[in-house]
Parts: structure tokens; C-alpha cells; sequence
């Protein structure tokens, strides 16, 4: 069987997406592959870190000529030069395909939360995605919740959608960048959060619960905040930059996984009130590293942190404030969170998720029989 994966994303900064992707394919590398598995890139040096060499992955570089000339142009063309028998793409992909398709779709938040999505994204996500998910042979999501959420809203799906958990991102495995905590830290113990910088990260009421905890003089302890600013995000600075303890607010933007590990590994707390999500790679990521870890309640959330996070309402700023003080003034359950988190994380493997998407791919391809034009 020969398989053409769409990686587009790899080197891109795609925060969750390029993770998925490049956890896929490490994960590949570590089982045995009886087929033929091709995968496109951008650039050359983009595959550098998750494909080795000896893996058996063969690589395309496509021509950076935009998203629509790549989903509508080139993957069809490589699918009939390849002659592929499956194509996996993520979220979006052509109705005019030679082969049968695996679509991944992490989440359709968009649907329940349309505000957090700029218009633009809003449109493509609400046209291009229904057509992608009727066109495909399976669906793979990351989560129950997420299944549940697709299947409410695309009844369509019930039948060929697949749960494939994730596992922890690469910054588990790495020594950690200990001067990036020192240079966002100043040298001061801190709270740590990651994701971008959006509404629906909820990181507005983490503010505010750390205002409430500082005012309380509960703690001396900085707010460092990793990820790229996004749509809105700028109302959330805006909100941090507000208030007596600016100062000890620090928004970073994007860091690499050797900063990232650094502080996850120091942090006293890792907050992670998201109002949904289709799994939550960070609050693994972070629990693969040792964190103690408070995250929310809903969506895919308690599927990830099991029994190792402290649970919080995430739309109540005073439940936030007071587990994170409960956390924060207690350090032997900190520490017996560390514990609870290792072991967690230790029940996900992106060879796991490779297995399960291999088997995707075999369900796909019995399908090939169904004339695609």
C-alpha cells in the first residue's frame, strides 16, 4: 500500500498541529512499516528533527505556492504521480482525489464557539470542512469528547470517524534550556501557561485569578505566559499590562522545546483553563515533564489529565484562584502531583497513535473499490 501524508506543517510554528504531525511520524519510525509511506514538506530543513534517516519515510518538497494551490493543486497531482492508495491530510482536502482519504480533524470548536475564530478561518472551517469530512474514507480525531462533538454537529460521521489519542510533545525528551528560565523567570519562582494567546485559552481569567492571588498577598511568584499571539490576543495583553503586577506577567511568544521543557521541569504550577479543546497536548506535554497541574473540567481535558491535575471550572476566576492557591501554598501536594503526572503521561506513545492511524489507513483502503473522480 502506498501512503502520501500531508506534513505541510512541519517547521511552520503550528503550534498543536505541527506537534500531531511530527509525533506521527517519529511514531512511525518506531513500529514496523509493511508500507510505502511518503510524506510532503515545505522546506527541506523541516523534516530534520522528526524524520531520521534509515526510517523508511520518503519525503516531497512542495512548492510554497499557498494553502488552496497546495490542497486543490499539488496533493492531487502527487496522489496520481505517486499512485497513491490512501492520503492522509489534517482538517481540509480536495473533493478531486484518485484515492481514498484519512482525514484527521483534531476538533470542531469553531462550531460551538464561533466568536473565538476571525472571520476569515471561520469561513473556510465552516465551508471546507463538512465537504472534506463527506469526501473521507475514515476520520481520525484525538478524543472522545472530541467524537462526540463532531458526530453532534456532523451526524454524517458517526460510522467512519476513528479516536486516535495523542501523546507528550517533544519537549519531554530534551534537556531543558535552563537560561530561557532564568531569563523569563528573573530568577523568581513562577506560575507557567501554554497555548496561544486567544480567548478561548481562557488566559483572561488566569490573569485575573493571579491579580486576586497577588492582592491577597498569597504569592510573590511571577505569571510567565508561552505562545503566539492570535486572533484577539492582543486584548489579553492589553488586560496583563493593566494592573499593578505587570511586571511579573511575561508573555514570551513562541519558544522552542528546549525552553519549554526548562520550564515546564521549574514551574510550581502549570495552569492550563482552557474553555475547550479537542485534546490538550500542552497539559500532557507539561505533565510528561514532572508539572503539577491545574486544568479544566470539560471538553477532552479530564480525558488527558486523568486522575493527576487538580479540575477547575474554568469560566469561575474564583475556583482558578483557589486551587492554584491551594497548589501553591501546599508543597507536598505539588510534589505528589509531579508523581500522579509522570505516570499519566506514561499511558500515551505516538507509537500507539502510529498504530492506530496505520489501521485507519487499512480501513481506508477497503473502500478503494468506490469510483473517485
Amino acid at each position: 500500500m502506498h501512503i502520501l501524508i500531508d506534513a505541510h506543517m512541519l517547521g511552520e510554528r503550528e503550534g498543536g498541529n505541527e506537534t500531531y504531525i511530527a509525533g506521527l511520524l517519529q511514531g512511525f519510525e518506531r513500529v514496523s512499516l509493511p508500507e510505502s509511506v511518503c510524506v510532503t514538506v515545505l522546506h527541506r530543513e523541516s523534516y530534520a528533527l522528526p524524520l531520521q534517516s534509515g526510517s523508511g519515510l520518503r519525503t516531497q518538497i512542495l512548492e510554497n505556492g499557498g494553502n488552496f494551490f497546495r490542497v486543490f493543486a499539488q496533493i492531487p497531482r502527487l496522489c496520481h504521480r505517486l499512485q497513491a492508495d490512501v492520503l492522509h491530510m489534517t482538517y481540509n482536502a480536495s473533493p478531486w482525489l484518485p484515492c481514498p482519504l484519512v482525514l484527521t480533524v483534531h476538533d470542531v470548536i469553531f462550531r460551538r464557539y464561533p466568536q473565538y475564530f476571525s472571520p476569515r478561518v471561520l469561513l473556510l472551517l465552516s465551508t471546507l470542512l463538512p465537504l472534506s469530512m463527506w469526501r473521507a474514507a475514515v476520520i481520525l480525531t484525538d478524543s472522545d469528547a472530541s467524537r462526540s462533538e463532531i458526530i453532534h454537529y456532523y451526524p454524517f460521521t458517526r460510522n467512519k470517524i476513528v479516536v486516535a489519542p495523542l501523546a507528550p510533545g517533544p519537549a519531554a525528551g530534551l534537556a531543558p534550556d535552563l537560561a530561557a528560565v532564568e531569563r523569563y523567570s528573573a530568577g523568581k519562582e513562577f506560575i507557567l501557561a501554554v497555548g496561544t494567546v486567544q480567548p478561548r485559552k481562557n488566559i483572561a481569567r488566569l490573569i485575573q485569578a493571579y491579580i486576586s492571588l497577588r492582592q491577597r498577598g498569597v504569592t510573590q511568584a511571577r505569571l510567565v505566559i508561552v505562545g503566539r499571539s492570535a486572533w484577539q490576543g492582543s486584548d489579553i495583553q492589553r488586560i496583563a499590562h493593566l494592573n499593578p503586577y505587570h511586571a511579573d506577567i511575561q508573555f514570551t511568544g513562541y519558544l522552542d522545546d528546549a525552553m519549554l521543557a526548562g520550564l515546564y521541569r521549574r514551574c510550581l504550577a502549570f495552569v492550563y483553563p482552557s474553555l475547550a479543546e479537542g485534546f490538550g497536548l500542552p497539559v500532557l506535554e507539561a505533565m510528561a515533564c514532572g508539572a503539577p497541574v491545574i486544568t479544566s473540567n470539560c471538553s477532552s481535558l479530564p480525558e488527558v489529565a486523568g486522575q493527576a491535575a487538580l479540575l477547575v471550572n474554568p469560566y469561575s476566576v474564583d475556583e482558578i484562584s483557589a486551587r492554584l492557591e491551594q497548589l501553591l501554598t501546599n508543597p507536598g501536594l505539588r510534589g505528589e502531583l509531579r508523581a500522579r503526572s509522570l505516570k499519566q503521561a506514561a499511558r500515551f506513545s505516538w507509537e500507539r497513535t502510529a498504530r492506530e492511524t496505520l489501521s485507519a489507513y487499512h480501513q481506508a483502503w477497503q473502500v478503494r473499490q468506490i469510483s473517485y473522480v
